[in-house]
């Protein structure tokens, strides 16, 4: 994504960098479909094929993704998302995902209807293809009040929850009594015994 950091990674350095991952200490890896318009997951897919597969205890996230071109993000975008991921990863299941900025889709509604993208994401986890789903996106106006009105397992809120940007606070404590009031974690364990991954 040159035109967004300003340099390109060439294959062969995201080839060593991911060697380097997967024998390092790091054991979790984000992506998502529309990472550089699909080569993240591609590069990601080589390097699992390499490694022999995805290791033992180590956490793949990735997202479902709207059309680029079309803004579509209805159920039949989100799997047409999900089965490409499984494909370029070459995987069969994913530890985390995410439905990935609602907010720019062209409908909010193609998202939140009765048989829309957040159904079919949870549809996908009942399938038993992922072990945990999640909403990932930035604006906090959109993105509380589907959280009030779903049991996400993770969330990732973009640059809304830094050391100087604190305006995701009071979503980031709805989610959190919310997580431990329904699944009835302590917050001393903050979930880690409940064996969700």
């Amino acid at each position: 994504m040159p035109d967004i950091y300003g340099y390109e990674v060439t294959e062969e350095r995201a080839q060593k960098t991911l060697k380097r991952f997967f024998e390092g200490p790091v054991n979790m890896l984000d992506t998502s479909r529309n990472y550089g318009f699909g080569k993240s997951e591609e590069l990601i897919g080589l390097a699992i094929e390499k490694n022999g597969g995805w290791p033992k205890d180590f956490v793949l996230s990735t997202k479902l993704d709207r059309n680029m071109e079309t803004g579509n993000f209805d159920a039949k975008q989100a799997r047409k998302s999900f089965d490409e991921s499984l494909t370029t990863l070459k995987l069969d299941k994913i530890d985390i995902l995410h439905l990935h900025d609602p907010e720019h889709t062209s409908d909010i509604s193609e998202i939140t209807k009765k048989d829309g993208a957040l159904d079919e994401l949870f549809k996908i986890k009942e399938e038993g293809l992922v072990k945990a789903v999640g909403l990932a996106m930035g604006r906090i106006d959109i993105m509380f009040p589907i959280l009030k009105d779903w049991d996400f397992d993770v969330l990732i809120n973009h640059n809304r929850f830094t050391l100087l940007n604190r305006q995701a606070d009071e979503m980031y404590n709805y989610a959190a009594k919310k997580r431990y009031s329904h699944y009835k974690c302590c917050t001393v364990c903050r979930g880690s015994s409940c064996k969700r991954f």
